[in-house]
């Protein structure tokens, strides 16, 4: 067997890469052995010598893709190692990293598992495509087979290497999963300046992979090479799908999938997306909530409208006259990070009856898709609640209200008095919430009326204000009304 790879002195300024495989194999004679031999003619006392690599040369420089296509048993995984080994020697190209050789921590969620903080761990979360609450909180085993291979993209991001190594790329996946998947790579890849080797014998990845070289190798010494000049494409998948109006229906189809999935009020329409047939994404639009300090900083001239108004039932007219809330926006975990979801809002913002669209999103921190659809982002600190504060001078620990389970632990353990202080307390802020008419919280006002509701206390609690953007939408045709300030405009002024 012999195998080189080598990146000579007079090649370097090319990274010019040269690759001879041959297998040398002799067989000891056996009865077997030697039926097979005289009865196709063959000998069996020669040593047999293999090409499946002959003198080839590969040009590949820092931050291109190269994919190798072919069936299997042609080579593609030799090849993908033996460019991967002398890249690890390379300065441009090092370190590398093989991603069936990560270490997948199994016991934690894989919020726990990756990034320098939680900001930076869902960001990179985000960025390989696993945008929901809910799967930051699963364990690795927890996971589909698609949002695996996400996972793995996400711990590249945080691995820090210059090389990404991936052999049978995709090849367990369902194939619209498959192209999503690719897509996601060669974005986060392309974004960092990042070598990617793949493999595959799946050819329908290679548009979304976009790469910059593609191999197809066949069996013995066949193989080819094409050089190419890849630009920014839309996803695949994303030219496949439909926009189309829908119902409160499909959103029920969905709605399992959102960090918030009950009831909307208030909704105005619902629209779709379809790919191939499949419901892919759900925007559900509905009348905007009456009071957000956010849309005054956004909309200086409203303060004036206030004031006009005269009361509450006049400051509702003027403000669902002008606005359009966006309640959810649901994307498929399967269409995720291919530019579904800014699809979705771009293709529907012209299609609501108000002039303004606006709408408060946690996860638009990690994920612009509404800025990429061209609604106008204002960051909404959470309002201050003095709630908080008079629970932390009763000696609360207030880290122990984002679980209702540790909060009524933390109840469990201070004195009856102190208690029927932190009831009182939570009667009063379910009071000033009772407007929303929200059904569970109507229930814990009847619980906590009842007596010393521990469970229902620590309900409360958890019921802490969200550290929202605010991001809103003008009708182009409006221009007697004005575009929102962004937070540029607004800090810099």
């Amino acid at each position: 067997m012999r195998i080189t790879v080598r990146a000579r002195p007079e090649y370097f300024a090319r990274r010019l890469f040269r690759v001879d495989k041959r297998f040398r194999t002799s067989v000891r004679p056996s009865r077997r052995i030697l039926a097979v031999a005289e009865a196709f003619g063959i000998g069996v006392d020669e040593e047999q010598v293999f090409t499946v690599f002959q003198d080839f040369q590969l040009e590949i420089n820092p931050g291109q893709i190269l994919l190798v296509l072919g069936e299997s048993g042609g080579g593609k995984s030799l090849l993908l190692r033996a460019v991967a080994e002398e890249m690890g020697v390379l300065e441009e190209f090092r370190p590398v990293l093989d991603a069936s050789r990560i270490r997948i921590r199994r016991d934690a969620p894989i919020i726990e598992t990756l990034g320098d903080d939680v900001s930076d761990a869902i960001e990179k979360l985000s960025l390989a495509g696993l945008n929901d609450a809910y799967l930051f909180l699963r364990r690795f085993e927890e996971l589909s087979d698609g949002q695996r291979y996400r996972y793995r993209i996400a711990r590249l991001l945080d691995s820090r290497a210059r090389t990404w190594v991936l052999d049978e790329f995709t090849s367990t996946l369902d194939r619209a999963t498959a192209k999503a998947v690719a897509y996601c790579l060669q974005k986060s890849a392309r974004r960092r300046g990042v070598t990617v080797l793949a493999a595959t014998t799946h050819e329908d990845i290679a548009s979304d992979l976009n790469p910059d070289i593609v191999v197809r190798k066949g069996f013995g010494p066949s193989v080819s090479v094409e050089y190419l000049s890849p630009g920014p494409r839309p996803c695949s998948l994303l030219e496949e799908a439909v926009i189309e109006r829908g119902g409160l229906k499909d959103y029920a189809v969905l709605k399992h999938l959102h960090y918030k999935p009950g009831r909307v009020f208030g909704v105005r329409a619902v629209y779709r997306a379809r790919v191939g047939g499949e419901l892919a994404g759900v925007i559900v639009y509905s009348s905007p909530i009456l009071m957000l300090s956010s849309r005054f900083r956004a909309f200086p001239f409203l303060r004036e409208k206030f004031r006009e108004a005269g009361g509450m039932a006049g400051w509702a007219k003027t403000v669902n006259s002008l606005f359009t809330r966006v309640a959810r926006v649901i994307v498929h975990p399967k269409y995720r990070s291919i530019g579904l979801g800014a699809k979705l809002v771009r293709e529907t913002l012209p299609l609501s009856p108000t002039p303004y669209v606006e709408t408060l999103a946690v996860m638009a921190r990690y994920n612009p898709f509404f800025e990429k659809a061209g609604m106008t982002r204002i960051d909404a600190p959470p309002p201050r609640d003095p709630f908080f504060d008079k629970l932390a001078a009763l000696g609360f620990n207030v880290e122990a209200a984002y679980s209702w389970k540790r909060a009524a632990e933390a109840l469990a353990s201070m004195p009856r008095s102190v208690l029927m202080r932190v009831r009182r307390l939570a009667v009063e802020r379910l009071e000033r919430l009772r407007a929303a008419h929200v059904r569970s919280r109507s229930e814990l006002l009847r619980r906590l009326k009842r007596g010393l509701d521990v469970e229902a206390m620590a309900r409360v609690i958890v019921m802490r204000p969200l550290s929202t953007v605010y991001l809103a939408w003008r009708k182009p045709e409006r221009e007697d009304l004005p575009q929102p300030l962004s937070s540029e405009t607004y800090d810099g002024g």
